[in-house]
């Protein structure tokens, strides 16, 4: 193809998406690529779970250090404010912290939160968070604890009987990054990454509306997708964003992903069957960003977990650089995707 029609094509991507040779199908869409917000220098942002609420404002639960260059994860909320130029973040403020002691004593991160209403201790809370926590410096031993609050913003107390879902080998990765969507009243899906025989991808579902009476439900693989996934979804389709590994990669950080790949499928298909299924709509990676990085995305959503509109999809991200200073790189940003253009 010579750059002229390159140039054509782009273009088309840009707008509303080349078609493929049947003339039905668009091809992967370019996505807007926009900066959110830091921590500020010495900080990191990632592994986002960014919801909006009924008069636009976004809440952002993020991964973040409170002590400049330390590396401890902490959870931060980070609250958007709808304006005639987008949306204007107020600063982080932390929510939730490792324990003193005990399973989650290491790092906490990788935070979920979701509107779902349960009743503890003969009091009724209106949200819950899932959460990632270790209690090895080395990073295995990872498991997914619940924290519950009356208001969206807090405070979060941890569940007594954490973790939410445990894993007992020492030696091993375990369970976290986790999202969840809120099937019903009583239950909730819960996705996640695992190293059990069913990862790395996995769900299950949880009746959790009384943490008297959890009933934890058979872990399942959710196969084709990588470790680092999270979905969302709509009345027609389920939409996961995935950190992939495109190129190869070499330089610091070598476990980092370069590529957020945004897929979908029909949810009359079977999550777990042996057919991969999953088309994608685009992507973000370095020619889209700019960085060489680009891993951790999530969607944004409702407060429950399902696509607030058909016509676009806000996938966030953290971007990073190579090199030394690699992790105080780690912003957030957004990618949009003109999903009305795509479907079309």
């Amino acid at each position: 193809m010579n750059s002229y029609k390159t140039y054509i094509c782009l273009a088309l991507f840009a707008l509303s998406g080349c078609k493929n040779k049947d003339g039905n199908k668009p091809q992967t869409l370019i996505p807007q690529i926009r900066y959110e917000f830091s921590g500020g220098a010495g900080h990191y942002n990632y592994a986002p779970s960014i919801i909006q609420d009924e008069y636009g404002i976004r809440y952002g639960f993020i991964c973040e250090n409170r002590d400049p260059f330390k590396i401890v994860d902490y959870v931060y909320l980070y609250k958007g404010i709808p304006t005639e130029k987008g949306y204007v973040w107020q600063p982080g403020t932390q929510i939730i912290e490792p324990s003193e002691s005990g399973w989650d004593n290491c790092h906490i991160c990788d935070p979920d939160v979701r509107e779902f209403k349960t009743t503890y201790k003969g009091e009724t809370y209106n949200w819950i968070m899932t959460y990632l926590g270790v209690d090895r410096w080395d990073c295995n031993h990872n498991q997914i604890g619940l924290a519950i609050s009356k208001n969206i913003e807090g405070p979060y107390i941890k569940f007594d009987k954490n973790p939410l879902v445990a894993y007992q080998d020492t030696t091993k990765w375990g369970v976290g990054q986790s999202t969840t969507i809120v099937k019903d009243s009583a239950t909730i899906q819960l996705f996640y990454h695992s190293t059990t025989e069913n990862g790395p991808f996995c769900m299950r579902e949880i009746k959790l509306n009384d943490l008297d009476n959890i009933v934890l439900g058979k872990e399942q693989a959710i196969p084709f997708l990588s470790a680092n996934s999270y979905p969302a979804m709509s009345d027609k389709y389920i939409y996961m964003v995935s950190e992939t590994r495109v190129s190869p990669i070499k330089e610091i950080p070598t476990w980092v992903g370069d590529v957020c790949r945004l897929a979908y499928k029909p949810r009359t298909e079977d999550l777990a069957g042996d057919k991969d299924g999953w088309i994608e709509i685009g992507h973000a990676g370095p020619e889209e960003t700019g960085f060489p990085r680009n891993h951790n995305p999530g969607i944004l959503t409702d407060t429950k977990g399902y696509m607030l509109s058909d016509d676009e999809l806000v996938m966030y991200f953290t971007p990073a650089m190579t090199g030394e200073n690699w992790l105080w790189s780690y912003d957030l940003y957004s990618a949009t995707f003109n999903l009305k253009s795509y479907f079309k």
